[in-house]
Formats: C-alpha cells, sequence, structure tokens
C-alpha cells in the first residue's frame, strides 16, 4: 500500500515552490525609475537620488560611474544600479552602500552580502543581481 499525500502537505509543497519560482524570476535591474523606501526610523539617512549619487560617483571602487539608473533603501542600507564608464566601454554594476553620519558611503558588496547585512527589503536587488 502507499502513502497517501495528505491536503496540507500538497498545499504547502505548492507554496513553497511558489516561492522558490518567484525569487528566480527576478529580471534583473530595477527600472530607473524604481525606489525602494523602507526607512523604518526618522534618524535613518534621506534615501534621495542625489545622495545616492554623490556616494557612488566619489568612490573609485567599482570605476568611475557615470550614472544612477535606480536605487533603493533600507535603514541604514541601500543600492544602486548603476553605469560605469562612458560610451562603448560602458557597463552596468550595482553597489551596496551604508549610511556613515549624515551621508552614503559605497560599502563592501561582498561583505555587506555574504554576511547578511543588508536588510531583507533589499537584499535581492542589491545581492542578487550584477
Amino acid at each position: 500500500m502507499q502513502p497517501r499525500a495528505t491536503v496540507p502537505f500538497l498545499v504547502a509543497s505548492g507554496l513553497l515552490a511558489a516561492l522558490v519560482l518567484s525569487a528566480c524570476s527576478n529580471n534583473g535591474s530595477p527600472s530607473p525609475a524604481t525606489t525602494t523606501t523602507t526607512s523604518s526610523s526618522s534618524s535613518d539617512l534621506a534615501c534621495t537620488k542625489s545622495l545616492i549619487t554623490a556616494a557612488a560617483e566619489s568612490s573609485s571602487s567599482v570605476g568611475s560611474v557615470s550614472a544612477v539608473n535606480g536605487f533603493g533603501c533600507s535603514g541604514s542600507w541601500a543600492y544602486a544600479d548603476v553605469t560605469v564608464g562612458s560610451g562603448a566601454a560602458s557597463f552596468d554594476a550595482v553597489i551596496v552602500l551604508q549610511s556613515q553620519g549624515s551621508s552614503w558611503s559605497v560599502a563592501d558588496r561582498a561583505n555587506a552580502c555574504n554576511n547578511h547585512l543588508v536588510p531583507s527589503a533589499i537584499y535581492t536587488q542589491a545581492c542578487t543581481t550584477s
């Protein structure tokens, strides 16, 4: 006699499959107008394109940033979808930033992502896209 699957097991399996598939369907970079602001405290640094751009352009960690195409913030962490360089030699990249006093600073993306320092609200965009 074969064991039968119960309805709760089938429902749970279906929900798990849907969650896994939705995580795999990320299309990469957010659209240029996309921002995700999920700050939970009034003491968090403002999540504005001008502040994110200033930090991205002042850092040389990925090269010369020529544009910020999208960004998002959660608490003291942020990510930005940037264009590095210009013309035919340009490429897209994702950087991770952390608030430092009254400004944003580019952080070590590998360290921040591998150690799960980036909040879950922006983790996918910051750590699983290139």
